[in-house]
């Protein structure tokens, strides 16, 4: 009988990897993930099962992929991206996450509501007492404005947006490649107020669409901790608000507004539009997904 080579498909091994990794993000710990729990999504048997695991099995058939996407609830090209080895479990992983809140809604407002009604104070305090709908106000037209003066700042006109040029606009913040980090991204500040230093590495050698998304993230926060005249408005936001409102302003740096309504007008839409709009952008087609959906809701 001839013997396999181990390894023989590292992408199929990662593939494995990530719908492991995957089932474990759905049951949060809740229930003890095992290989067969992965084999299982394809009616493997145990034997199968190792093979897959072990990269002596290929999967990269649509219909294979498919069944996996289905059963993961994901888009397909994602699973089709890991299965060619354009994207490794890291990107992989922190796509399947999401990228985030992008508005405050659904039972994560419900929750914040019953928190802040049973412990206001959390909160206010005596200079500040705000009501609920106006403390937790996305205010998402000032975070455009600040986005736009980003943009404005880096007299951005065409896609993609260089984040390293951007970094280089504002004092105290600095962006260097580390590829000997154990983490994607690395944010080390030091200092107090307006002189805050913040000194962020990333690991090369290439800016992944995921961590231009993170660095974005960074900017937005680092602006906050000195108190940027251009996010004034969102200083004394709730730490839960902030968080949305960096993921809108990441979103809207990344894909300006009048960029992305300039190349949906000159887009060849008998080819897969998300996949050529993240192209141009530099962004993952999950990011450009969520992004087009804002755009169509607030058209900016």
């Amino acid at each position: 009988m001839k013997k396999t080579a181990e390894n023989r498909y590292p992408h199929s091994a990662t593939l494995f990897r990530f719908c492991k990794e995957a089932l474990e993000i759905r049951y949060d710990g809740n229930v003890k993930v095992i290989d067969q729990d992965v084999g299982a999504i394809l009616n493997y048997d145990p034997a199968d099962c190792s093979h897959w695991k072990k990269g002596k099995k290929n999967i990269r058939a649509l219909a294979t992929l498919r069944s996996i996407a289905d059963h993961l609830s994901i888009d397909e090209r994602l699973l089709i991206d890991i299965a060619s080895g354009r994207v490794d479990l890291e990107e992989a992983v922190f796509e399947f996450r999401g990228y985030g809140a992008f508005s405050l809604q659904g039972k994560s407002l419900e929750s914040l509501k019953k928190e802040f009604f049973k412990n206001p104070t959390k909160w206010q305090s005596e200079t500040n007492q705000k009501p609920f709908e106006e403390l937790f106000d996305v205010d998402r037209p000032s975070v455009v404005k600040a986005a736009d003066a980003v943009i404005a700042a880096g007299n951005f006109t065409e896609a993609p947006i260089y984040l390293p040029e951007i970094f280089k606009l504002y004092p105290n913040l600095t962006l260097t490649q580390d590829d000997l980090l154990s983490s994607v991204v690395q944010v080390d500040v030091t200092g107090t107020g307006a002189e805050q230093i913040t000194a962020i590495r990333y690991r090369g050698p290439e800016l992944r669409p995921f961590v231009r998304f993170v660095l974005a993230k960074e900017l937005f926060k680092h602006l906050i901790r000195v108190n940027h005249p251009i996010v004034a408005r969102f200083i004394d936001s709730p730490a839960e608000l902030q968080e949305i409102q960096a993921n809108i302003f990441a979103g809207l740096v990344l894909i300006p507004g009048k960029l992305l309504r300039k190349e949906v007008e000159t887009i060849d839409s008998s080819i897969d539009i998300v996949l050529q709009l993240a192209e141009t952008f530099w962004t993952s087609k999950a990011l450009m997904n969520q992004r087009l959906r804002d755009y169509k809701e607030h058209l900016n």
